[in-house]
């Protein structure tokens, strides 16, 4: 079974990983690194940077990150010089694309951030498309942009062949920072980030797509993400008929956003051809005089916090029917939930402690009670909850259901209706399966403690229910 990592964010933007292969929190290695959120899904995990800056970690594996550039040197036979690469002005262009349409000339090409290194310098494709030849790497044809072939002809008046360069991803197991669109016009700062969709096809090697909102409200998609490309190529806007604070995106094709307002809206018609969705369906707030303060979706659920912390699970939500038929209020009160693989459900509380929802299957979805989770920090050996300087605020995903959280003989029964206050007693993590979990931090963070002093006796703090709420995540 493969070790996957639960990713926290503190209210001080400190970065921290939980491994399903031990008990303790450890803080990410760039000690400067502070972020405000996180989002997590199929091995990589994004996250909004106190700069505004959206930045990503690859989780380390065996095979490689390569990225293959490759351009076509184009030449027209004429009775003077034979080959040269003067042409027709109706011709392609000396150096370009397959399609000829687009110039690429071998100095044009730059690596996409300094994520990436070339492998080697550019080299000819002896091949020609397949068949290895004695040409050079040279095709022939009539004309552009007639079938090309090895076999040079009497009538064979062009030529063109094909130059190879492979750039490496370097920055696996390390916070990369996304590099801003160019020449296209980035989004304004980004307020929130979600990712899903990667089980919208039963393929293997699916990829995520990443939603995010800017502060103005609007609402962004990142186009490109790919496995061999996995910061994606830029930003796409996705008109909204009202100003969004914060969205959620599932694993499947559900896609849920929180309106300033405090209403919801659902993007429908989201497809493997249509991923960004076709059409918006407004969804009023649970409570009737409260306004919705965050949501978090799965597969085929959606929890919704309100501003006085109540907790509402919306029922019948299926691919046929994403907007659902009706509120469920769930006992507790919680600042955030967040909801991960298998609808597995994880919420940071009013004391800022981490929750997980007990007894959630597949015929009983909103499961039957709230248990507390901690872990040890650092080098210290004593089992402490995150409080007081590693206090939580945000959101969490993809947990799996066969995550088991270890209770001592006190707290082996059901965990309460109502989070209590977690004590050094409380169970340990002890996630067994895949589960990704974001956490946030809030957006103006006190002065940071030392990061080896015990978290102190708890503290509680709410956050402003005008403004969106902070994320954090985790990766599978």
């Amino acid at each position: 079974m493969p070790v996957t990592l639960l990713w926290a964010v503190d209210v001080y933007g400190r970065v921290y990983s939980l491994s399903t292969a031990g008990q303790r929190w450890e803080r990410a290695d760039d000690l400067l690194l502070e972020l405000k959120r996180v989002t997590a899904g199929k091995g990589r995990c994004w996250g909004i940077g106190c700069d505004h800056h959206v930045y990503l970690n690859m989780m380390p594996s065996e095979a490689s990150i390569r990225y293959r550039e490759e351009t076509y040197e184009n030449q027209r036979w004429n009775p003077v010089d034979g080959f040269t690469d003067t042409l027709l002005p109706t011709d392609r262009w000396p150096w370009s694309d397959v399609t000829g349409m687009n110039p690429q000339p071998l100095h044009s090409f730059q690596l996409p951030s300094r994520s990436w290194e070339w492998e080697g310098d550019w080299f000819v494709d002896q091949s020609c498309g397949g068949e290895p030849s004695q040409t050079g790497g040279w095709e022939y044809a009539v004309d552009f942009p007639a079938n090309f072939s090895p076999d040079k002809k009497w009538n064979s008046c062009v030529r063109r062949r094909r130059w190879i360069r492979y750039r490496r991803y370097t920055a696996q197991g390390t916070w990369a920072r996304i590099p801003l669109d160019n020449p296209k016009k980035p989004p304004l700062p980004l307020c929130d980030i979600s990712c899903g969709g990667w089980e919208m096809s039963d393929q293997s090697g699916r990829y995520p797509y990443l939603w995010g909102v800017s502060q103005q409200g609007q609402v962004w998609f990142r186009e490109g993400i790919h496995p061999r490309v996995p910061e994606g190529s830029s930003w796409e806007e996705v008109e909204v008929p009202k100003e969004v604070a914060q969205l959620s995106a599932g694993p499947g094709d559900l896609l849920w956003a929180l309106l300033w307002d405090g209403n919801l809206l659902v993007r429908t018609g989201l497809s493997l051809d249509s991923p960004t969705g076709t059409s918006w369906t407004e969804v009023e707030s649970p409570g009737k005089e409260v306004e919705a303060l965050h949501v978090s979706v799965g597969v085929s659920v959606v929890w919704v916090v309100t501003k006085d912390y109540k907790v509402w699970f919306r029922r019948g939500v299926n691919s046929h029917n994403p907007c659902g038929s009706g509120w469920i209020s769930i006992g507790g009160e919680m600042l955030m939930v967040d909801v991960g693989l298998n609808d597995q459900v994880w919420a940071v509380g009013e004391d800022r402690g981490l929750y997980f929802r007990i007894g959630v299957t597949p015929s009983e979805p909103s499961g039957n009670g709230w248990i507390p989770v901690s872990g040890q920090w650092g080098n210290n050996k004593e089992v402490i909850p995150p409080r007081e300087d590693r206090e939580f605020s945000g959101q969490l995903t993809e947990a799996s259901q066969a995550s088991v959280l270890s209770c001592t003989d006190s707290d082996s029964e059901l965990g309460p209706a109502e989070p209590q206050n977690i004590t050094s007693d409380a169970p340990v993590l002890e996630a067994q399966a895949p589960s990704v979990v974001p956490l946030g931090a809030a957006d103006s963070p006190p002065p940071p403690q030392e990061a080896d002093e015990t978290p102190s006796a708890p503290r509680k703090m709410r956050p402003n229910p005008s403004s969106p709420p902070a994320t954090a995540s985790s990766t599978v």
